[in-house]
């Protein structure tokens, strides 16, 4: 049976298990993942007010998996009155660091071109670190590293926000709350044989946890004060805090 080609939204086409941000997804991404991810504005809004909380002067703020730079560019507007603050995006895909310089372009903000799990990548005296699904995407053997690499580079009293789509630790909620995911997506626009190819196209591609795994994650490298701060059926948002 053949691997087909077939469209995921208006612009994107993908076929089974090959789901990538490439220069077609880059294009497109900022409408795709407003239709893909429930409340998706309204999350980085949430992301961008906590982070008043913790940012400090003469520190560092990173966005893992940092797409086509909207987390950074909302945190640059936020912060920008601060002293000695960096910024930095780190994504694996060339056309997202493309587009993401085209986006925000200041001298403090620096969009890196590398794997999260790479031995080399190094976070450093960082107050706020931000993952917005894109844990969910490495594999999950590599996941306690890269969350102790954070934890390691945070400052006391940093946070980190991790958001990701999840499995449920009870299965009885699995089906409703995939169903009912599938009927957000169809609000928004999508037909049914895009919202069933974007799920072929993620197939080993996309490695969820359930809500209690990702907590044990991050309690597990260091981290004592860890808070659900959204929650909407299979998506979720926690913050975790360095130190006491």
């Amino acid at each position: 049976m053949s691997n087909s080609i077939e469209a995921v939204d208006d612009l994107i086409t993908a076929s089974n298990g090959s789901w990538k941000f490439d220069q077609q997804v880059a294009n497109n991404f900022d409408s795709h993942v407003v239709k893909s991810v429930p409340f998706y504005k309204e999350l980085q809004r949430m992301v961008i007010e906590i982070s008043d909380y913790f940012v400090k002067e003469k520190s560092a703020i990173y966005d893992l998996g940092s797409s086509t730079g909207t987390t950074i560019s909302l945190l640059h507007e936020r912060h920008s009155l601060k002293s000695n603050i960096d910024f930095f995006g780190i994504e694996e895909s060339a056309s997202m660091v493309e587009s993401s310089k085209a986006k925000c372009n200041y001298p403090n903000t620096h969009f890196i071109f590398q794997d999260i799990t790479s031995p080399t990548m190094s976070l450093e005296n960082a107050s706020f670190i931000t993952s917005i699904l894109t844990m969910q995407f490495i594999p999950i053997n590599q996941r306690v590293k890269v969350i102790q690499k954070i934890y390691d580079g945070l400052v006391e009293g940093g946070a980190f926000v991790l958001i990701e789509k999840i499995i449920c630790d009870n299965s009885l909620f699995e089906i409703p709350w995939l169903e009912l995911y599938w009927d957000f997506k169809e609000r928004q626009g999508l037909t049914d044989s895009m919202i069933r190819q974007k799920s072929k196209s993620l197939r080993g591609v996309l490695k969820p946890l359930t809500l209690k795994q990702n907590i044990d994650l991050l309690t597990k490298v260091g981290y004592s004060n860890v808070e659900v701060f959204f929650k909407w059926y299979n998506f979720i948002g926690l913050i975790a805090v360095k130190g006491n």
